[in-house]
Formats: structure tokens, C-alpha cells, sequence
């Protein structure tokens, strides 16, 4: 016969453990999202971006897929100057909340890099 006092709680344990837990899938990197044709360009700053899905019971999408692409456009709003990403670092991650379903998370990293400032001097009007 099985002891329920000792089984109850080893069950209750093992279902706590998967809740909010977090696997990361996969990371790829990224030289740059266009080609650079020239090395005079100016680092403005790093971003980040991401983007969601939620996989009721872990099978059935609620929502649409997570978009790489919508949170590359996420990095390009915060730099209105900026003219493309280089060093892009692309990370999924899906995170279990058990019973409930999966949320599938892409996260994306990146330099974005503009045009290099000119410094212009003052104009002097001669009256």
C-alpha cells in the first residue's frame, strides 16, 4: 500500500518546480542586419527589443508567434537617427507556467550605428 503522507508532498514538489521555470532554446549572432559598405560609422548605442506568445497547455497558440522582426523595429524606434544593427545577438527562451501553458520569448540585442557627427563651427556674420 502507498503511503499518501509521503507522496502527496513529492508531487506537490515536482509540480512547484515547473512553475515559472525557463529553458533557453537557442542563440544565434548576427554580424549585421544590412551589409556596411564602410568603416565610417558611429556606435549610437546598444538596444533591445522582444517579442511574446503565449501556447495554451504548451500546444495551442493563443497568440500570434514571437517576431524577430518586430523586435528588431523595436531597437530602430528608440534611435530615430539610427541607420542599421550590427552585433546582433538573437536569443529564444520558452517559460513553463505550469498547468497553465508556454510563453515563447525571442529577445534581440543589437548595436545600432548612424552617421558620424560633424562638428560645424559657428558662422560669424561680418555687419
Amino acid at each position: 500500500m502507498i503511503n499518501l503522507k509521503f507522496v502527496l508532498p513529492l508531487l506537490v514538489l515536482t509540480s512547484v518546480g515547473c512553475l515559472g521555470s525557463s529553458v533557453k532554446k537557442d542563440i544565434t549572432l548576427h554580424d549585421g542586419a544590412t551589409l556596411v559598405k564602410t568603416s565610417e560609422y558611429q556606435i549610437l548605442g546598444k538596444g533591445t527589443g522582444e517579442d511574446s506568445a503565449f501556447f495554451l497547455l504548451g500546444m495551442f497558440p493563443v497568440t500570434n508567434p514571437p517576431n524577430t522582426e518586430l523586435a528588431l523595429s523595436q531597437i530602430m524606434e528608440k534611435f530615430p537617427n539610427g541607420k542599421t544593427l550590427i552585433n546582433i545577438k538573437v536569443q529564444r527562451e520558452d517559460r513553463a507556467y505550469f498547468p497553465l501553458g508556454l510563453v515563447s520569448v525571442v529577445s534581440v540585442t543589437a548595436d545600432v550605428i548612424g552617421d558620424p557627427t560633424e562638428v560645424k563651427e559657428p558662422e560669424i556674420r561680418k555687419k
